[in-house]
């Protein structure tokens, strides 16, 4: 028997008698009810399930590639040392499953994100992982030192990995933009927050050094390490924030990041002003002082000729939760107190011990002492 039979059927056991034109509008309305089932029916036919909400998202790395990864993210493996800063400022250090070696040496960061001392450091020197052991701690995505044949690992693995760092200044705010995306809710609104913050500080350093004439720009050498005596030059990160912050590069012609070099070389150069990186905190390195590398450093033959150590003009390097000059979002003070540094006179505004104040307190939502301040900026005592 067919539904509208079994249906007349009950209809004429249960009704009780009615007149004929009651008759009429109770078999008009069943009808209309029989006919809404029927298009309900045909409706589910013709147009199938409702579609699966989307679980995973097309992303472009900063490196150029196109990834898959999922659109929940609760679990982060850090291959890059400095982007573990990256990953604490948008607010995901909670889910951070693995490190690189040494990230944990750095006391500014162990003091804003004690756990940090839990993650185990199953990254280290170059980048180097069990990958049996990463698979185990199942992360849904990975952030890689960098991109193209570095991916391939993770990717036989079947494990999402994607470069998000940076290698000049003007990728800091994209590469910042798309961990923001990868990483989703508040992560993408932090992102956006200071991207805001950076591009206002950087136009107005460059407005007001967009007339400063070549001859004002002091030369400038950026120490690494010694020994040996490791510099950055031309097409590095480095090279780019000393030009931005009114300076010329001494070294750009020496191309690339961690270069090698003579101290015939670096007396040959002769700049008027030394940084002097704090080196440490990255895979192979733990974390040491700035001031260790020029102790050593005054024991070598020339350098009291140096024009900037007889002027007084050697600088250490400000370390925070990464070393200010590397590959982090620290680069937004970086810029601020180099220009400050180079040309104290049309900076003299730039309080940078409040900027720090302000910066850790709105991006990381940790209020430095007076103490966190000396250490960062490395005050002699």
């Amino acid at each position: 028997m067919n539904v509208t039979a079994r249906s007349t059927l009950v209809m004429r056991r249960t009704l009780p008698h009615r007149s004929a034109g009651s008759c009429r509008w109770l078999a008009l309305g069943a009808a209309a009810a029989m006919a809404a089932v029927v298009a309900g029916c045909g409706s589910s036919g013709s147009s199938g399930a409702t579609a699966a909400a989307p679980t995973t998202q097309v992303v472009t790395s900063m490196s150029g590639e196109k990834v898959t990864v999922p659109l929940k993210i609760d679990r982060i493996a850090e291959q890059f040392p400095a982007h573990t800063v990256t990953d604490l400022m948008l607010g995901v250090g909670d889910k951070l499953v693995a490190i690189p070696q040494n990230v944990k040496t750095i006391p500014f960061l162990r003091k804003v994100f004690p756990d940090i001392n839990s993650r185990p450091e199953l990254f280290r020197n170059g980048g180097k992982v069990n990958m049996e052991e990463l698979l185990r701690l199942r992360p849904d995505v990975v952030s890689t030192i960098s991109g193209g044949t570095t991916l391939t690992p993770f990717k036989k693995a079947g494990l999402p990995a994607l470069d998000m760092d940076f290698n000049t200044f003007p990728e800091l705010v994209p590469s910042i933009s798309l961990a923001g995306k990868v990483y989703g809710g508040a992560a993408a609104a932090k992102a956006q927050e200071y991207g805001d913050y950076v591009n206002a500080r950087l136009s107005m350093v460059q407005s007001r050094l967009a007339s400063l004439p070549p001859a004002q720009k002091p030369s400038v050498v950026h120490l690494a390490s010694y020994p040996p005596l490791v510099v950055d030059g031309g097409t590095s990160l480095i090279d780019g924030w000393i030009k931005l912050a009114g300076g010329t590069d001494s070294a750009s012609g020496v191309k690339g990041t961690h270069v090698t070099v003579s101290m015939e070389q670096l007396l040959q150069w002769n700049p008027d002003v030394l940084i002097v990186e704090t080196p440490g905190g990255d895979q192979g390195l733990a974390a040491n002082t700035a001031q260790s590398v020029i102790e050593n450093l005054q024991r070598s033959p020339g350098w009291s000729g140096l024009k900037a150590v007889k002027s007084g003009r050697v600088y250490l390097n400000p370390q925070g939760l990464y070393p200010w000059d590397r590959f982090g979002p620290e680069e937004a003070l970086q810029i601020q107190w180099v220009a400050r540094t180079l040309h104290p006179d049309l900076f003299k505004d730039i309080d940078i011990r409040a900027e720090a104040r302000t910066f850790y307190q709105k991006f990381f939502g940790y209020q430095v002492t007076d103490a966190d301040l000396d250490q960062i900026l490395q005050v002699s005592k």
